[in-house]
């Protein structure tokens, strides 16, 4: 499945298979559950498309409540790590996700702050997912503003 982004001056295409989806959506906060993260890894083609190809899930020590989800684990980076390695380079770091127990999640203060550190210390390029119940919020950076694009997943399905 493509997920076309046009947002300013910026045009990504997000390429993801249904088995991402239904694995991500396991996530959702349906109920009580805490929030959830990781980081999302992936193949840039050369036709501008960024081809997601795994994700971490949350690890031992990492901090999750019904409001917060912080990367704490050393797991998340050896995960990016071993992908690096593994590939020569061709598949890295390309976002972050976590789960919002909204149904049409939006990203908070908070959020964006944390964004603009890792983009500040990685690569302006990323791209951060938040997972509601119905629906899941992608957000980019373009001109310094970020830029959120919603997709709902019933329109897929």
């Amino acid at each position: 499945m493509l997920i076309k982004l046009s947002k300013g001056s910026r045009k990504v295409t997000i390429e993801v298979s249904v088995t991402f989806i239904n694995e991500l959506q396991r996530f959702r906060q349906l109920k009580n559950e805490p929030e959830s993260g990781g980081v999302l890894v992936g193949k840039r083609l050369l036709d501008g498309v960024i081809s997601i190809v795994d994700f971490s899930k949350p690890e031992k020590g990492d901090l999750q409540n019904r409001c917060r989800f912080s990367k704490k684990s050393l797991a998340h980076q050896e995960f990016v790590n071993n992908y690096f390695e593994d590939s020569s380079g061709y598949i890295s770091l390309v976002g972050e996700w976590h789960s919002h127990p909204e149904n049409h999640p939006s990203a908070s203060s908070i959020d964006k702050r944390s964004w603009d550190k890792i983009i500040s210390e990685n690569d302006d390029q990323l791209f951060f997912l938040i997972i509601g119940k119905v629906s899941w919020t992608i957000y980019v950076k373009d001109l310094n503003r970020w830029k959120a694009t919603t997709i709902n997943l019933e329109e897929y399905f």
